[in-house]
């Protein structure tokens, strides 16, 4: 399990990966077939009580093993393709677009059955007090097209014992830019178009897809599509920081 940083110390900068360099994976958590995994965040190294940011490809067939975490809470979201998630027994396809929680105690597997990749993004947060929820999934791109600006905000609070905050789907147009200083720590993960990522007026970071930045509470930060004919998508994950 990951560690929770306390204590005197000076605030953590920001931090940036991509999906380059995966690691490949067979029969991943008791599955089978193969994976290609990478953890992009490390939690000890992020404001708040992370556990781990990670992103995951299933390749057709394959399969992560049915397993429970014990002190931890997930949220999937699925970036490309269709996936059978097993959720306390119960079959659930999920394709594109699908946000599900997974509270703590609750068994849960995924499983590719088409016939191309498939591929998750995963943050994993330490909990609280009191008793867990149901799971629960959510269709961004139904919430979207009901959205006036085209952008979802989903509330994680009440889904979740630990210091979840919102998980967010920003379009932002070509040329556009999106500044915020957020109060809580964020992961932001840019899923199509090309981004640059302006943190405190300094840190600047240029990508595409699988570009991950993680930005700590109370720095300014811009997120800029550089192209200015196609629209940038990506997703946000705030954790609370004490």
């Amino acid at each position: 399990m990951g560690t929770v940083v306390s204590g005197q110390r000076r605030p953590f900068g920001p931090i940036a990966n991509t999906i380059d360099g995966l690691a490949v994976t067979h029969s991943q958590i008791g599955g089978k077939g193969i994976c290609r995994w990478k953890m992009l965040m490390n939690g000890m190294h992020l404001e708040g009580r992370w556990n781990c940011v990670e992103y995951v490809v299933i390749e057709p067939g394959g399969a992560v093993g049915e397993h429970v975490h014990t002190r931890t809470e997930e949220i999937y979201y699925i970036i490309g393709g269709e996936a059978v998630m097993t959720v306390n027994g119960a079959e659930l396809h999920c394709a594109a677009g699908d946000l599900i929680t997974t509270p703590i105690g609750t068994s849960h597997a995924i499983e590719n059955r088409s016939g191309r990749d498939m591929q998750f993004f995963v943050v994993e947060v330490f909990p609280g007090e009191g008793a867990a929820a149901e799971p629960m999934r959510v269709r961004i791109p139904e919430c979207a097209r009901n959205a006036a600006d085209g952008s979802v905000e989903v509330d994680l609070q009440p889904h979740f014992t630990g210091d979840w905050r919102r998980f967010r789907w920003i379009e932002i147009a070509g040329a556009g830019a999106q500044r915020d200083t957020p109060a809580d720590s964020q992961v932001i993960h840019v899923l199509e178009g090309e981004a640059e990522i302006e943190v405190d007026g300094a840190s600047r970071y240029h990508g595409g897809p699988g570009l991950s930045v993680a930005v700590p509470p109370k720095l300014s930060r811009r997120i800029r599509n550089t192209d200015p004919a196609r629209p940038l998508r990506a997703i946000i994950t705030e954790v609370g920081a004490a």
